[in-house]
């Protein structure tokens, strides 16, 4: 039987060689020797898949139909992508030779079953592999292996867009037993950032550079920028040997998930051999080996060992002491559950997680963690690092961007690091590894590069204050909104002020909150200054009713406020100068209206003018704050309509250093406000100045 075997895989390889150089040859019916080899393959394989899952990746394709039988023509079961991941479970061959795996594959939460040509199938398991070779179940690969040879362009690599072939075919180069696969994510790659940005998905730790946060999430970690997420959710920065791993599926493979391994990778951490793991009488090694091996779970003790080496660090945290108050015995090794706003709310919820699923000892709390891990994400299309923290798949069990292990978004990177060393101590880096990678649409064009700066503003702003905008340095922005923050993009580091406004029930501003800005370390610092609330209020309009038509505006200032910028100062800050801008409203969305801007007029009140004299002009006090105005009159008839924009400025002064702070803008037309003073009824009719708010109008119509 051997040697018909050697003979049958020899005309098969001949089949797949005259098919791949354009020849044609003609189809033989099986014969009783050739279905007798065929029953002997798939006996051996039946032996193998009991023993033990063999997973395989679809790839060589952008997606692939499983057929009801294996035939070309059978009945579409489903069509996947490539990366799809599906479990081997027997063998056919057609009466072409043509080899086909029969597979389950698990698609949005679906189990569905058929066949799939061995050619579109990469699979790193050996025992599966060594059956193949013994049995000529893949011709296929010798052919593809020819012709790389023969050309040194690989199939699996020429998949990928043009931007991630030079890092794989250096990898390539260097390994050549390891298999990249394409896995079509079918997102556009912005719209993935945008959403791993929201809802505290995505965290660094305190020692990243201010550049790289948006705002702190607890003690230890803060919002990451959108600049450092896209240097790690881009999958072309991890195409080089100490990252690639993050790609790797994540399925036990006996070959080289050898305890031993697992004991020389954990000796230099807390997890070494010189004791026994608390509660048992089995060092950890031995725990990580023995439970990603079992036959029901089938998953890598690299990966659960290096799981725990990311979560854990030192080995200090509460959530493996056993002794927390309250929570004795108890273990949270993988720290499921453990989130929070607070170091104590994390260890609470990590430890009530263990609590309610009895994790007594380290040697239950692995084992849970490893079921988490194996049940809830590999064996539900989360089967790589990568996937475990940025959940892209299309066909996951879960929605993308949901169900994600980790918020710390260098987390896939630093165990990726972690499994290269433990293949790398078990002498196994050229074993046939598969990695799967994902590819999105729009992606840029070269890979993300590492921040270095940032010019974002990050404002948490107060409860009934307008977020919708944010005029930093007096200039309306646009914020994007994250994690319950406001994030403003300027174009340089040189903005000193940040300000939100109130308004009541018919849109009139009654109150504004300020933020100084300090650029440093190559990011903003935006500073709260709660003193200086309200530091400058709108109080409406009036229109002159007598003489030359005019209009007036409005502010205010806080008597006690004014008090204190003119003593010791509010948080270092001393009064200056205030007074009013004034611009023709249409000229706004052309020119910033700030002080010194083009097109802007500048009134002071409280100051030095240009004569070196100093003013300081209250027009009124009311309810403890002084108002000063600014006045426009003599304007002739056909400017009656146009609408002027006004509004407060303050300049204070700190160390020697001025900063501008702004109130909100107003606008009105001399012609709107006669309407409205009409319109209330103020004047008798017939009156001197009803009489003189009529000609306005009539002057305006003209």
């Amino acid at each position: 039987m051997k040697r018909k075997l050697a003979f049958l895989g020899a005309i098969l390889l001949a089949v797949f060689i005259f098919t791949y150089e354009g020849n044609t040859y003609q189809t033989h019916a099986l014969d009783e020797e050739d279905q007798a080899w065929i029953e002997e393959a798939r006996g051996a394989l039946q032996n193998i898949v009991e023993d033990r899952e063999v997973m395989a990746l679809v790839y060589l394709c952008d997606d692939l139909t499983i057929r009801a039988e294996a035939a070309e023509d059978s009945t579409k079961v489903v069509t996947v992508p490539s990366g799809q991941m599906v479990e081997i479970r027997d063998v056919a061959v057609d009466e072409d030779y043509q080899v086909w795996e029969k597979v389950s594959a698990e698609v949005k939460g679906m189990v569905y079953e058929g066949y799939i040509p061995r050619d579109y199938l990469a699979c790193s398991d050996e025992r599966f592999l060594e059956w193949e070779e013994l049995y000529g179940m893949n011709p296929g690969a010798a052919v593809m292996l020819a012709e790389e040879n023969a050309t040194g362009v690989y199939a699996d690599i020429e998949q990928f867009p043009e931007s991630y072939r030079p890092a794989l075919q250096a990898l390539k180069q260097k390994h050549p037993n390891w298999t990249f696969v394409r896995q079509n994510t079918g997102l556009d790659f912005q719209t993935a950032v945008n959403n791993e940005l929201q809802g505290g998905k995505s965290l660094v730790y305190k020692s990243y550079g201010d550049y790289c946060k948006e705002g702190q999430h607890s003690p230890n970690w803060y919002f990451a920028s959108e600049d450092v997420l896209k240097l790690y959710m881009d999958p072309r920065n991890s195409l080089q040997e100490n990252a690639i791993f993050q790609f790797e599926q994540l399925t036990y493979n006996a070959s080289y998930h050898t305890e031993e391994a697992v004991k020389n990778f954990l000796e230099g951490t807390f997890m070494n051999s010189s004791q026994n793991a608390p509660e048992t009488s089995m060092k950890f090694y031995h725990i990580f080996w023995s439970i990603g091996a079992e036959e029901n779970r089938q998953v890598s003790p690299f990966h659960l060992a290096a799981r725990v080496l990311q979560e854990q660090g030192e080995g200090t945290s509460p959530l493996i002491s056993g002794t927390y108050p309250g929570y004795e015995h108890y273990y949270n090794y993988f720290n499921v559950g453990a989130s929070g706003s607070t170091n104590e709310e994390v260890i609470r919820n990590g430890l009530n997680y263990a609590k309610d699923h009895d994790w007594h000892g380290a040697y239950y709390s692995i084992l849970g963690g490893a079921e988490v891990i194996s049940a809830s994400y590999i064996r539900k299309g989360q089967d790589t690092l990568y996937l475990q923290k940025f959940n892209v798949s299309p066909t996951a069990s879960n929605p993308v961007y949901t169900h994600q292990y980790m918020q710390n978004i260098s987390a896939p990177t630093s165990e990726a690091l972690s499994m290269k060393k433990l293949y790398e101590s078990a002498g196994a880096l050229e074993n046939t590894f598969v990695f799967k990678i994902p590819v999105y649409e729009n992606m840029p064009a070269s890979p993300c590069p590492m921040p270095t700066s940032s010019t974002n503003v990050v404002l948490q702003v107060p409860s009934g204050y307008d977020a919708s905008t944010i005029y930093v340095d007096g200039i309306a922005y646009t914020p994007q909104v994250r994690n319950n923050r406001r994030i403003v993009k300027l174009p340089n580091g040189n903005a000193q002020s940040a300000v939100v406004y109130r308004y009541n029930e018919n849109g009139a501003p009654i109150g504004m909150y300020v933020w100084t800005l300090e650029y440093r370390n190559n990011a903003y610092v935006a500073t709260e200054q709660p003193g200086l609330t309200d530091l400058l209020t709108y109080h409406g309009f009036s229109i002159r009713i007598t003489g030359k038509a005019g209009i007036r505006f409005k502010t205010g200032i806080s008597t006690d406020l004014r008090a204190q910028l003119l003593g010791n100062g509010v948080n270092g800050y001393h009064l200056k100068e205030y007074g009013t801008l004034v611009m023709n409203n249409a000229n706004r969305t052309s020119y910033p209206m700030i002080k010194g801007g083009e097109k802007v007029i500048s009134g002071l009140a409280y100051g030095t003018n240009a004569n070196g004299t100093h003013q300081d002009s209250i027009y009124e006090t009311v309810s403890g704050r002084y108002r000063f105005t600014s006045v426009l009159v003599g304007l002739p008839a056909n400017q009656y309509k146009v609408e002027y924009a006004f509004r407060g400025y303050i300049i204070l002064n700190k160390d020697g250093k001025d900063i501008t702070i702004y109130g909100p803008v107003q606008a009105r037309s001399i012609y709107a406000l006669a309407q409205q003073v009409l319109n209330m009824g103020t004047y008798a009719q017939g009156s001197e100045a009803d009489t003189f708010l009529r000609k306005l109008i009539s002057d305006a119509q003209e």
